[in-house]
C-alpha cells in the first residue's frame, strides 16, 4: 500500500499535519513532520465474524511532503539522522482483536525534494479486525544541497 501526500487524490488521507523547521548552528537543518494518515487497512475476514484468526500483514509506504517553502528551486534535502515514530491512533474490530505496527523506518535516499519516505509493516488480524488512522512524528537533520 502506498501513501502520497502530495498526490492530491491522497492527500485528503493526511490530517492534522504540521511541520517546522530550524536551523542548526552547524548549517544543517532539523525538520520535525507530524501527522494523522488514514491507512483503512481491512483484513480479509472483517466481515465474516466466523472468519479464522490469523495474522494479515501488509507493507505500507508513505511518502509525507517537506515542508512546502522549506526548499527553493533546484534544491533537495538529503537525511543525515532521522528518528521516526508511527502509532496506532484508530481501529474496529469485532472479534479477535489483533493490531500492530510491526516496524517502521526512513528511506535515507541521497536526496528527496519534497518528500520522505516512511517504510512500515503493518498488522490486523484477519477475523474482522481494521486497521483506520496512523499517527506519525518525524524528526530529521540533513542539509540543504543545491
Amino acid at each position: 500500500m502506498q501513501i502520497n501526500q502530495l498526490d492530491p487524490k491522497q492527500a485528503d488521507q493526511f490530517s492534522s499535519t504540521h511541520a517546522t523547521c530550524y536551523g542548526l548552528s552547524d548549517g544543517r537543518q532539523m525538520v520535525l513532520l507530524s501527522g494523522i494518515v488514514n491507512v483503512d487497512l481491512k483484513s480479509p475476514g472483517w466481515s465474516n465474524e466466523n472468519a479464522a484468526s490469523r495474522w494479515f500483514i501488509q507493507n505500507l509506504s508513505l511518502h509525507i511532503a517537506l515542508p512546502a517553502n522549506f526548499l527553493g528551486d533546484g534544491q533537495s534535502f538529503r537525511l543525515l539522522e532521522a528518528v521516526p515514530f508511527l502509532s496506532i491512533n484508530a481501529m474496529a474490530g469485532f472479534s479477535n482483536v489483533g493490531w500492530a505496527v510491526n516496524s517502521f523506518h526512513l528511506v535515507m535516499e541521497d536526496a528527496a525534494v519534497d518528500s520522505i519516505q516512511l517504510k512500515a509493516e503493518l498488522g490486523v488480524l484477519s477475523s474482522g479486525e481494521i486497521l483506520h488512522r496512523l499517527g506519525y512524528h518525524i524528526s530529521v537533520i540533513g542539509e540543504q544541497i543545491g
